[in-house]
């Protein structure tokens, strides 16, 4: 079924949204990964409105983003960032609208890392450092400077957001299986070591939160987490351990599209399996080496397994909600009759790691 039906069905079937949601987002294509038309349709079976602005790069990292993309500056050639009307770039969204959220992405750059320069027009910053100018940008605090491009056009009074929330997603299969032992929820549960700089485990985003609101500490709320890895470690080892009903079956009819999604990447997948692996755990829901849907991740066939658990960890922490019972409409590799196990088993997953998190900001009692 193509995409605009499956939008079409998914938003026929809800009650008229009631709780309007405008949402911001900063990242690449982990964060188009969702993709972002298809969580729209998420929060519209849960009845909310979810309106969002985009800033997505290809490949990009935090700091990556404060450079300008008008056109005619160098960054123009990369592409627009994929961004979306009217919000357009963050500096315009940033200084003539306000948001209820926005979900910053980290990728691949130290926790800290104070300036430094790069080839032009690029700088780096750790995450750290990246994070927490865009949140002051965002809440009209940018102190004017010289030598980028941010502190030159500053936002100094225009308060778009409060609420801020770090999307936290997960490593390259690479990383996975160079680790001891070669397993995602063992390499995701490693101490981070700032030392070794690109770790995209639990620990990093932790202290990353947790730094963040000891810089901001007079957020009207702390800085959240979104933990889309978490999930993906858990599901891992449900996985594994035989846990997780339905998953066979599923691959079963589903196995050709990551066959042929690894296989058509420029650069090989490290994981390439012919048939569903148990023993890989979540490696199986990777169409590439990082990815969880094909190229370019917003298309017709886009609505793969590990795209719906993300999207499902973003919408119960935006939201608060538990995304039990939600439609798997918007992700065609579902069939809602064969996999109505696995689609509640995969919801129940989200809601166990989301609800209770020390940093997510919802509560065990929500529903």
């Amino acid at each position: 079924m193509k995409l605009a039906a499956l939008l079409t069905l998914a938003l026929l079937t809800v009650a008229p949204a009631s709780e309007p949601l405008r949402v911001y987002h900063i990242g690449n294509s982990l964060t188009r990964n969702l993709p972002l038309d298809r969580l729209k349709a998420l929060f519209a079976d849960a009845g909310i409105a979810y309106d969002y602005g985009q800033q997505l790069g290809p490949g990009f990292r935090l700091e990556m983003h404060l450079i300008n993309a008008a056109p005619g500056t160098p960054i123009a050639k990369i592409g627009r960032y994929n961004l979306v009307e009217p919000y357009s770039q963050y500096s315009d969204a940033f200084k003539k609208f306000t948001f209820d959220a926005v979900v910053l992405q980290p990728f691949q750059m130290p926790l800290d890392l104070e300036a430094k320069t790069a080839k032009a027009p690029f700088f780096t910053l750790g995450d750290l450092q990246a994070a927490s100018v865009l949140i002051d940008y965002a809440r009209g605090r940018t102190k004017p400077g010289q030598g980028r491009w941010d502190l030159e056009h500053p936002n100094t009074d225009h308060v778009a957001c409060e609420r801020f929330f770090i999307y936290a997603t997960w490593p390259g299969a690479e990383n996975v299986l160079a680790h001891q032992p070669p397993t995602f929820a063992s390499y995701y549960a490693q101490p981070y070591r700032n030392e070794n700089g690109k770790m995209s485990c639990a620990d990093f985003y932790h202290q990353l939160v947790n730094r963040l609101n000891e810089r901001h500490a007079g957020l009207p709320q702390p800085v959240r987490l979104i933990p889309a890895g978490e999930v993906m470690a858990k599901l891992d080892a449900l996985i594994r351990e035989g846990k997780l009903p339905g998953i066979g079956a599923f691959y079963a009819r589903n196995q050709p599209y990551f066959v042929k999604a690894r296989r058509n990447n420029p650069k090989k997948s490290p994981f390439d399996s012919d048939a569903f692996d148990p023993q890989a755990g979540v490696l199986n829901f990777y169409a590439d080496g990082i990815h969880l849907n094909d190229q370019p991740h917003n298309g017709e066939d886009s609505g793969a397994i590990g795209s719906y658990v993300a999207a499902l960890t973003v919408f119960t922490t935006l939201s608060g909600k538990s995304p039990v019972g939600l439609t798997a409409a918007p992700y065609e590799q579902f069939d809602a009759k064969q996999d109505a196990e696995l689609i509640q088993a995969l919801q129940q997953a989200v809601w166990s790691v989301v609800a209770g998190h020390p940093l997510s900001g919802v509560p065990v009692s929500a529903k």
